[in-house]
This record gives structure tokens, sequence and C-alpha cells, in this order.
């Protein structure tokens, strides 16, 4: 029998020889080695992280390092300002050893003062500032809710600024902001919250029924803009202590009846009108004395297109696609949307592309509707139209034909929307309106054209057949 040598009886073993030799060295080396201390730089290398956020749908992830510190079962995390491992880790390191020698409050005041909440909670203005400096809030949404929230403080307070309010120049605004912005969160509470909205709505029940209806309408959306305000997204990077639960906690919104848009249009008339008396150039049409082509591309674009104000403002010509017979409404460098869901194409008719394309050869503006005024994209505290004047006229002139709507242009899109639904249905409506939900379109927008009521005839005058089995 054929012996097999010492070699070949011995297990493989799978480990290079560099590993193995270190396995088989000396007893010193055998020990098993030993976790590093916290106190080592090395301990925290592994133990740090990149925080990551999503902004716009996009998700991003910050370059420099942070840290979670845990010691007696709390744990916090702290931004290290640093790229560099190294000097994170010795960082992370220093905070870890403060933490256990001086405490938590001392490790903030030393590596995050940021992160130190005052004692004292943050007043009005403390805190709208903090929120304008670190809530993903668009600067014009932040300005509107801000805005209202003051408001809100300043009825539930007693803040009364008369006429001075609105003084920018001698300094009444400033001091009435100045007393509203000295309110300490922790003392709007609820309960001071509801009470003013009973008294609210007592005092406009003793002026009429619709003083009534409207300041449940105010009322509703100024606690909105108080709720947005205090939502978790705007709130998590807030440093500044504020009362919790929020204010707005177990306030409810007043019930409001349903306030479907009434239509005081016909349409046809309505359009005839404003062909005879606006339009300029259009084909086959007698020139009016005064031709206001402004005017009649807004009023083709709001009750043909059933497009907004700013849409209006703001479109460009090269957002008309001429061959599929559409609108492009889009976020550009000089204006963006109401929300995200605003964003999309608009069918429109061939006829109403037609006449626009007619006012387009002679225009030497990038936009639809000309304007002396120049766009102001980054005017974010109010609403800003180049088309200002245009809009106040074409509203003057609905007026005389007997829109009586508060907002007379936004009628035209409603009506828009009122006759896609006759034609289409509720859901092609509120798709064509680009409404965040279908509930929005159903319970204010549509007024349905088509009446739906019993046939009082077939059972004052029922078929022969019917008469004579009733007889019977």
């Amino acid at each position: 029998m054929q012996t097999m040598s010492p070699l070949e009886t011995m297990p493989h073993n799978p480990k290079s020889g560099q590993e193995v030799a270190k396995q088989t060295s000396t007893g010193a080396d055998r020990k098993p080695k030993r976790s590093l201390s916290r106190s080592h730089q090395d301990y925290w290398k592994s133990r740090l992280e990149r925080r990551c956020y999503t902004r716009d749908g996009e998700f991003a992830e910050v370059n420099e390092w942070s840290v979670r510190v845990q010691h007696l079962g709390k744990r916090k995390s702290f931004a290290l300002n640093t790229t560099n491992k190294d000097v994170a880790a010795s960082k992370a390191r220093d905070i870890y050893l403060t933490v256990v020698a001086k405490g938590w409050e001392a490790a903030e005041r030393q590596f995050a003062p940021e992160m130190i909440l005052s004692d004292k909670i943050a007043t009005v203005g403390e805190f709208l500032d903090q929120v304008r400096a670190t809530s993903p809030l668009k600067p014009v949404t932040f300005a509107i809710y801000a805005r209202k929230f003051r408001t809100l403080v300043a009825g539930v307070f007693n803040i009364r600024g008369g006429k001075e309010k609105f003084d920018y120049v001698n300094g009444g605004r400033a001091n009435w902001l100045a007393r509203v912005n000295k309110v300490r969160l922790d003392k709007l509470t609820g309960k001071r919250i509801e009470k003013w909205k009973v008294g609210y709505l007592q005092a406009a029940a003793a002026k009429d029924p619709l003083a009534h209806k409207r300041a449940k309408t105010t009322i509703n959306s100024l606690v909105r803009a108080g709720k947005s305000l205090f939502t978790s997204e705007v709130l998590k990077p807030i440093t500044l202590r504020v009362p919790s639960p929020s204010p707005f906690a177990e306030v409810t919104n007043v019930k409001l009846p349903r306030n479907r848009y009434k239509s005081e249009i016909n349409p046809h008339a309505l359009f005839v009108a404003a062909k005879r008396e606006l339009a300029d150039g259009i084909a086959n049409e007698k020139l009016p004395a005064n031709p206001q082509p402004e005017m009649f591309k807004i009023f083709l674009l709001a009750l043909g297109a059933g497009l907004r104000r700013r849409e209006i403002d703001s479109l460009t010509w090269k957002q008309i696609d001429w061959h599929r017979s559409t609108i492009r409404v889009e976020t550009t460098s000089l204006a963006g949307t109401k929300s995200d869901r605003s964003e999309d194409d608009v069918r429109v008719d061939p006829e109403l592309l037609k006449m626009l394309r007619v006012y387009m050869s002679g225009s030497q503006s990038p936009f639809v509707i000309n304007s002396n005024v120049k766009p102001r994209p980054l005017a974010v505290t109010y609403a800003h139209y180049r088309c200002d004047s245009h809009f106040n006229a074409l509203i003057k002139w609905l007026r005389q034909k007997g829109i009586t709507s508060t907002n007379a242009l936004h009628a035209l899109r409603k009506e828009y929307g009122s006759l896609i639904c006759q034609q289409s249905g509720i859901y092609a409506a509120s798709t064509a309106l680009r409404h965040s939900s279908i509930q929005l379109t159903v319970s204010h927008y549509i007024d349905q054209k088509q009446k739906v009521a019993l046939d009082m005839g077939q059972l004052l005058n029922p078929p022969q057949q019917q008469a004579a089995a009733l007889g019977a």
C-alpha cells in the first residue's frame, strides 16, 4: 500500500501564506486583539456618518461628517463640520469625553451651541425668523403663512393696530409688528384660539349673515396657516424651544356650508362681446373702436384654457405647442407654479390657438401678454404681476358685463371648469383644472349646468297604457 506524505495528510487551508504565518507566530501574537476604547480616536472612525436629506424629490448627502454619541441611555447627533475623517474622529472622541466628564449641556455648549435650547419659550418673532431661515417652505408661501399667523396672534391678544398698522413710512407698521412679535408662543394656547374664534364669529353675526359666512372662511384660512407653520417638517430643524404639543393641536376648523361656484356667465354671449369689443386683428371680425388685444388674450387664456392669473402673467410663446394643441404650464426662471400638481399640459381647442397665433406674428416679446413692466421672479413677499394693469382693465370690463364675483377674472377659470364638467364629467374637469384632489373640484368649482330634476310631466300626464292600467 502506498503511504501518503505528511503534507498530503494535512487539511487544506484556504488562507494565504502570510495569514497562516500570522496564526503560527509567537504566542504573544496569538492573543485575541483587544477592542478599542471609546477614548481612542480610531474607535470613532467606523462610527462616522454623513447625513442624508431629500429636497424637491432628489436624494442628497451632506459631505461633512457627523456622529451619534450615546451615554447613559441618551443619544444625540453632532455635526462635525469637516470632511477629513481623522479630524472628525478626533472631534467625535473629544465630544464623548466631554459628555462623560461634564455632561450633555457642556458638550453641546462647546461643540454645538446651536443645539442649546433656551429656558425661555420662543416668541412669535423669534419663531418666524428661524422658520424663514430653516424651513422647506417656498419664500412666498412662508410670507403668506407668517402674515396670517401674525393676524391670528393679534386677534387672540387684542393687539389693535388701526390704520397705523399699514403705515410703512412713519413707523406704524413696525410698532404693530414689534408688539405681535413679542408674544411668547406658550401664551398662545388652544383655549385662547377657540375663545377668539367664538368672539370673532359673534361680532360678524351681529352684522349680517353674509358677514358671518365670510368670517368663517377667514378663521379657517388663518388657522390653516398657523397649523402649516407647526408641522413636523417645519419644526424639525428648529433649535428654539417651542410649545409641545402645538397650540393648534386641538383647534378645529369652522364648518362651512358647501360653497360651489354659481355661474352667472353666458359664455357664448360673453365671448361674442369680447371679440366685438376687445379683439384686434382676428379674421372676419370688424375692428372695435378701441381694441384691447392684451385684454382679449387674457380672456382667451382664462375662459378657453382655465389658466390662473400667475400662469397667464408668465406664459411665454415657447410654452405653446401649436402641433399638439397644448399649453405647457411649468416652472421657469421667471415664475413658479402654484404647486407641483399645477405643472402639466393643458389641452386647448385649435381655434383658440389660431386666434393667439395672429398675435404672435407681430409680437416683440417672449411673453404672450405684452407689458412694459418687467418680471420680478425674486419678489417673494408679495404677488407681483407684469400685467396687473391689463388684469384690472379686464376685470372692469367683466363687471360691466354683469359678473359680480369677488374675483371676476378667476370666475372665467371656474366657468371653464364648469363647461368641461358638463361636457366630459367631473374627473375630466378636475384634470383640466389641475386640482390637487377630486374633492376640491367637487366642493368648490363645478356648477352642473344640466340640472337633474324629476320629470313631473311623466307623473301628471302618464302614457296611455299606464293610465289605462291605473284606471283598471
